[in-house]
């Protein structure tokens, strides 16, 4: 079962859940057996051959809490164990033990060293060398350090429905318990019907997986893994499956449903079906699992994506490629039931202001993987954040509730330190993402962050996990990075840093030059277009700039590139002038983008290049087209040279003779070079 972390709750298994580990064994439930009952001295026995498993807790907490921890609130038994109970175990000779397999994995990848069995005493011994091992059937046969002193138990394997039985285990990590019931059922493994299931009445609860199934006569027929979800019948693998399996292989053969939640629409059947050489020391082992994890989740993800390749993006993306998305917070490129693909503004956000006026934003759409956004206070560059794993988290954490469970009362996370890892991302589109991992000590847990550093702070992903599927949600995390859609802000200064800081910066910025005087203009340069402000927009250190990115086909292949641009003269203010990139839409694109793309050639409608005003004169724009001055070069989208929508907005006073000089000036000094 899995590992509680308090009386009563137990740290469920998210993600590859039916992978890693049968459903978990819930809440106990009644007997329909007769009342029966092991002698006393039989029961003495079993209780001598049953181990708890168990994870050495950790001996420092690196964690920050906004308040001292009311440790008082745990059961006084828990807080002064030294250990985890994760499961039950159980001998089969005089230092051979099985438990079920997904109790063992709940030490792979743990931060506090191997697994090992309690024994009635409370002595402790450590896992040594894993004998036996198959995920499917969900056991594994191992040895330990040390020589307990245990009589193993009987083995057999006749079996008969309506047999008295009893389960044994550490019910709910509060010790070894014997409950009875009957043999209900021998029924077929769902998978490939390879053996039968004993299923059974007597009560089970979590920290019972792993534990033995006896007879009336004290012997072991099966053992204990997980428990029907809708109704109060259990499993046990028959031990006659555990007696004649492979003792020079560890087997790795399951299926699942795999997908991509919130950003692929299809799936497909996962299959993790590998093998490693047996008997390995345990470090080894959890080496070998999780190598053949991780290859098992790439393996399904490039499944996916083959059968999937006539729905990817950019297929059926006519509304996003016609689009440039103006959210200032970051969203998920994702398919919808239809397989058309769009940018989807978060539904269920929310912003936590920071001293100044930066803030953090993040939104809970995604449980697998949250998006956030930081935007730094002040409008000055400030490098050694990009560079400083503790203060950013800090930040983070201002907005993003991580909370820790004392009893009933959740005490919030203020710091975790520096990151324990860092490495460096390079997505398909050539941003660079910081990763970076920290420990979450008292749960065996890690939080894991994919963030890309803009101009005023950061944008990314946020993921908790145990820290057996570490791998697993970083592989993840990766793959999602390409479907993050975001603009880049800052002030001016900023976007000086941010173009200087060349070991960060995506590989499109390369391309991209900034220029500008205090009093005077903005000149931004990119590839496709050059935009002067002069005389229109006056440049200061409270100016800012805002590059919407968009993702285009260009010369037949999907970049990621500079759709946007807008330079504002002061954060505070309304006074800016703002680039919009508009390709031809193709005709499954929506009619509202068909008609804009007419309007946008005929220079009519909105884009007449008419000052108009509001109905209180308080704030004055101009809107125009720029763009299709030359014909389209060979290969280039839809076969029509792309436009660009020019608005200048202001809220100070000014004479329709000014916003005409405004809009001559616009054409004069904004250059398209696509």
């Amino acid at each position: 079962m899995d590992r509680p972390t308090r009386r009563g709750a137990y740290r469920l298994s998210v993600t590859v859940c039916t992978l890693l580990a049968a459903c978990a064994i819930a809440a106990s439930v009644t007997s329909t057996a007769a009342a029966a009952a092991l002698t006393a001295e039989l029961q003495k026995q079993v209780r001598a051959a049953t181990f708890e498993v168990v994870i050495r807790k950790p001996t420092k907490d690196l964690v920050t809490y906004e308040k001292p921890l009311p440790l008082e609130l745990i059961p006084f038994t828990e807080r002064n164990d030294a250990y985890w109970p994760v499961g039950t175990a159980f001998a089969i000779s005089p230092n051979t033990f099985v438990t079920a397999a997904h109790v063992l994995i709940a030490g792979v990848g743990s931060q506090f060293g191997v697994p090992g069995i309690r024994d009635p005493d409370g002595k402790v011994y450590t896992v040594d060398r894993v004998l036996k091992f198959a995920l499917h059937e969900d056991y594994v046969v191992f040895t330990v350090s040390g020589t307990p002193t245990v009589t193993p138990f009987v083995v057999s394997t006749a079996v008969a429905i309506d047999d008295t039985v009893f389960a044994v285990g550490n019910a709910l990590g509060e010790g070894v318990v014997i409950r009875d019931g009957l043999l209900t059922s021998l029924t077929p493994e769902a998978q490939d019907g390879k053996w039968k299931w004993l299923r059974f009445s007597a009560a089970a609860s979590p920290g019972n997986s792993g534990g033995p199934l006896l007879d009336a006569q004290g012997r072991v027929v099966g053992v204990v893994t997980a428990k029907s979800p809708n109704e109060n019948l259990n499993y046990a693998l028959p031990i006659e499956q555990v007696m004649k399996g492979s003792d020079t292989a560890g087997v790795l053969d399951k299926r699942e449903s795999f997908g991509i939640a919130k950003i692929l629409q299809g799936t497909v059947v996962g299959e993790f079906q590998d093998s490693f050489p047996l008997p390995l020391p345990y470090q080894d082992f959890a080496r070998d699992f999780r190598t053949a994890l991780l290859k098992y989740m790439r393996g399904a993800q490039a499944k996916l994506v083959a059968a999937e390749a006539d729905n990817l993006f950019p297929h059926s993306a006519a509304k996003l490629l016609a689009t440039v998305y103006e959210s200032p917070e970051p969203t998920l490129v994702t398919q919808d039931e239809d397989r058309s693909w769009d940018a989807h503004s978060c539904s269920n956000g929310s912003s936590t202001p920071l001293p100044g006026d930066g803030s953090v934003w993040r939104c809970a759409d995604n449980p697998e993987a949250g998006l956030f956004r930081i935007i730094y206070p002040g409008s000055a560059a400030d490098e050694h954040r990009y560079h400083d794993s503790k203060d950013f988290m800090d930040v983070l954490l201002k907005g993003v509730n991580v909370p820790r469970m004392i009893g009933p009362q959740a005490v919030r996370i203020t710091s975790l330190g520096a990151a324990q890892q860092e490495t460096l991302l390079h997505d398909h589109f050539g941003r660079i993402w910081q990763q970076r991992i920290w420990s979450l000590g008292y749960a065996d847990a890690y939080v894991a962050v994919l963030a890309l550093p803009t101009p005023d702070g950061y944008v990314g992903f946020m993921s908790v996990m145990p820290s057996t599927l570490l791998d697993p949600v970083t592989e993840r995390l990766r793959f999602i990075a390409d479907y993050m859609y975001l603009s880049y802000s800052g002030s001016l200064p900023q976007w000086h840093a941010f173009l200087e800081r060349r070991e960060l910066r995506p590989a499109v910025f390369d391309h991209i030059t900034l220029q500008y005087e205090n009093g005077k203009g903005v000149r931004v340069d990119t590839p496709r277009l050059h935009l002067d402000t002069s005389g229109i927009v006056t440049a200061s250190a409270q100016s800012a700039m805002d590059l919407r990115m968009t993702y285009m086909i260009d010369r037949g292949h999907l970049t990621w590139d500079v759709g946007g641009v807008l330079v504002r003269e002061d954060r505070d203010k309304h006074t800016f002038v703002a680039l919009s990139r508009q390709a031809k839409p193709a005709d499954d694109a929506g009619k509202e983008r068909r008609e804009r793309w007419q309007h946008m050639t005929q220079r009519d409608g909105d884009f007449a290049g008419v000052a108009t005003h509001d109905d209180q004169y308080t704030n004055f724009w101009i809107r125009t087209v720029a763009g299709a001055e030359h014909p389209a070069p060979a290969g280039a989208e839809s076969g029509a040279p792309p436009l660009y929508e020019v608005v200048y907005n202001t809220d100070n006073k000014v004479l329709p003779r000014q916003m005409e000089d405004v809009r001559a000036t616009l054409v004069k000094d904004l250059r398209v070079t696509e």
